[in-house]
């Protein structure tokens, strides 16, 4: 980094690190206040870490984001447990759901390890209303995907003595995303055993060698990229792209890919806007709507291309 006075560079920065504090994850905003808050703690720490910055802003931007986030969040959970209110800093506009449950009392278990809150009955139909789209989009049929999601709620409420899944998070919005990771997950796997299972029926013999690790097949159905004829695509998801090419993108273009194309919970009219989103875009709200899309599809069209040319170069 050529800024060697560290007003300069935290000057440079902060506006971005701002941006990722008071939308730490979907359905969640910050107040400034407290977003700043998270913001100046995480280049306090760093400071504390790195007295000399790195030679790449991009590195500094990066750190900064995934310490920032997380501190926001605690902000959040630490706010809502204070005030006993799992509504505070819920943002409305992209509220996809009635009411936050509690996330502390969905995590009370008993002596066995079993949970044991009634509010799963209302969290229950959120995570369905996340897991039904994947699984359409999929191709399992209505019956098969019910199965595949009753699974993963098993697999996510089952009984545990040590921390698992549901203690990792910090506030309720991030479970449906952490939910629909294990859905594709599981999706895959009901796939792979579709797919297994037609082979076997065209070919009885193949089922004796699929435990032999040098049959062919069998290495494609642990692994469907190795398969010459399997789509290359198939089992991609955004997660993957994004953990592939985080540093290709700044964090104001993945969240408006992620709203627009992933997780579908805003239109480029929308994003045009909104008032957060046009700041960042260095664009007046008093602009005309034809100027302002313009310059989104403008931001968003770059944001593609150089996204494309890192999927291009990056091993998914």
């Amino acid at each position: 980094m050529s800024d060697r006075n560290p007003a300069d560079w935290i000057d440079a920065l902060w506006p971005a690190v701002c941006a990722r504090t008071l939308r730490p994850v979907s359905g969640v905003r910050l107040d400034r206040e407290t977003a700043g808050a998270a913001a100046a703690q995480a280049f306090r720490q760093f400071l504390a870490e790195f007295p000399e910055p790195p030679a790449s802003r991009e590195t500094v931007m990066h750190w900064l984001a995934t310490q920032a986030a997380p501190l926001a969040l605690a902000a959040v959970a630490e706010k809502r447990r204070a005030l006993a209110d799992q509504e505070a800093f819920r943002d409305p506009a992209r509220a996809a759901w009635e009411k936050n449950p509690d996330l502390e009392d969905l995590r009370k278990r008993g002596a066995d390890g079993s949970l044991a809150s009634r509010q799963w009955s209302v969290a229950e139909p959120i995570l369905w209303r996340r897991a039904a789209p994947l699984l359409t989009r999929m191709g399992l049929g209505e019956e098969d995907a019910r199965d595949v999601y009753m699974e993963s709620v098993a697999e996510l409420t089952q009984p545990r003595t040590e921390a698992g899944p549901l203690e990792k998070i910090t506030v309720f919005e991030e479970l449906p995303r952490f939910f629909g990771t294990m859905i594709e997950r599981r999706a895959i796997s009901w796939q792979r055993k579709q797919s297994a299972r037609k082979r076997q029926a065209t070919n009885p013999a193949l089922a004796e060698r699929l435990d032999d690790e040098e049959n062919s097949v069998a290495r494609s159905l642990a692994d469907p990229r190795s398969a010459a004829l399997q789509d290359p695509w198939r089992y991609v998801n955004f997660d993957r792209i994004k953990a592939a090419c985080g540093d290709a993108l700044s964090d104001l273009e993945w969240h408006i890919i992620n709203a627009l194309f992933v997780e579908g919970t805003q239109t480029r009219l929308d994003l045009a806007g909104d008032a957060w989103v046009l700041e960042q875009l260095a664009v007046s709200r008093d602009s005309s709507e034809s100027k302002r899309r313009r310059r989104l599809n403008l931001f968003i069209e770059e944001a593609l291309h150089r996204l494309g040319e890192c999927l291009r170069t990056r091993d998914l």
